[in-house]
């Protein structure tokens, strides 16, 4: 089997695949259905450009392009595009500081600013919780108002976002023994947020948060380690341990990171069962890349016992989140009747997902499919 085993986009919404129920005839004349046909025309051409000047497409631009066809080819509004598909897990960024972390409740502290602040959150009252987390904060040294102080910074609660005291509040936090403002402090330090880039300065709390079961901040250092961000050089073995720590709690991007290491044995022994279990993990939480490793994995036996019908379910799993070389794999596998009756429906589709992913083969081989 010809392997496409390329990078691909990740998304958070599930391409439906299989029949649809017929609707009512929808008039793609109308300004709205042409309006999505030209978004998705857009979309396709500026992602199969080889133009310098192509503007980049985001991954839920695919997810809505994707989506936008199921329903078209089912005789749906194109609205429907629109309602993006539940997704089972949806892809962590360790790199990206917690923008979502809202404040937390502060210790007890009778008739202190933290105290205060926290009534006046839980009130509604942002600006003067911000003005009395300041305080905790920096006066009182309550390191729970300092990362409620650095989460509503970060996100513009209560006042204009303020990302260098944020960064401060965080650090207050940290040195206050809040893993959770470490992890958000190394990570600001990380990615140059508030302040410069400080890929050094970062590992002190991102391994106190590290230690303290903050799995992305595992990752964080297993990314630096593996780059090269920190020393003289990339340093594997380090990598590989920050990610080992950082699996299964990040399961999309630690597992995989650490898959990777485990397959090509660097940073220690080559495990091919402990990378497709990493694989596995790594799918099973959403990630695209993973479902493809991992349906490689079970195509060889590489680590685990050969599993075609399970390839086959692995490599459809990814094409259904936009990852093109699976696409193609799954369409080899239903072409050729490989882990399941020949479906040369499935594999009609499923060439024209590559071809329209990217992958030229895929639409010869979609033409060729007599079905």
């Amino acid at each position: 089997m010809k392997n496409f085993a390329i990078a691909a986009a990740v998304m958070t919404s599930l391409f439906l695949a299989g029949p649809q129920a017929t609707m009512a005839q929808v008039d793609r004349s109308s300004a709205t259905e042409r309006a999505c046909k030209a978004k998705y025309d857009d979309i396709f051409a500026n992602l199969n450009s080889s133009s310098p000047t192509k503007r980049r497409v985001s991954d839920d631009e695919i997810g809505w392009a994707l989506r936008y066809e199921q329903v078209k080819n089912a005789g749906k509004p194109c609205s429907e595009a629109d309602a993006k598909a539940p997704a089972t897990a949806k892809t962590q960024t360790a790199a990206a500081p917690a923008a979502a972390n809202r404040p937390r409740v502060v210790e007890a502290g009778g008739d202190s600013a933290a105290m205060k602040g926290q009534a006046a959150y839980n009130s509604g009252d942002f600006t003067t919780a911000r003005s009395r987390y300041d305080t905790g904060c920096f006066t009182e040294g309550n390191g729970a108002a300092c990362t409620n102080l650095g989460a509503m910074t970060y996100d513009g609660e209560g006042g204009s976002t303020d990302l260098p005291l944020s960064r401060r509040a965080y650090q207050r936090g940290c040195a206050l023994n809040v893993g959770e403002a470490c992890k958000i402090y190394g990570s600001m330090l990380k990615n140059g947020e508030g302040g410069a880039e400080d890929h050094e300065g970062a590992i002190a709390p991102l391994t106190t948060a590290c230690k303290a079961g903050f799995a992305a901040s595992c990752y964080d250092l297993g990314a630096s380690y593996f780059y090269g961000s920190v020393g003289s050089g990339p340093d594997y073995a380090k990598a590989r341990t920050y990610f080992t720590s950082a699996c299964p709690g990040l399961a999309t991007d630690g597992c995989y990171a650490l898959a990777l290491l485990q397959r090509d044995g660097r940073g220690g022994p080559v495990d091919a069962a402990g990378a497709a279990k990493s694989f596995k993990l790594s799918c099973e939480a959403g990630k695209s890349d993973g479902c493809l490793e991992y349906g490689l994995a079970q195509y060889s036996g590489s680590g685990i016992a050969q599993d075609r019908p399970g390839a086959r379910s692995s490599f459809t799993q990814a094409c259904n989140t936009g990852n093109a070389g699976a696409c193609m794999n799954a369409g080899f596998m239903a072409r050729d009747g490989q882990g399941g009756a020949a479906d040369p429906a499935a594999a009609k589709r499923l060439f024209g997902l590559g071809c329209k992913l990217g992958i030229q083969d895929g639409c010869t081989l979609a033409q060729q499919v007599g079905a």
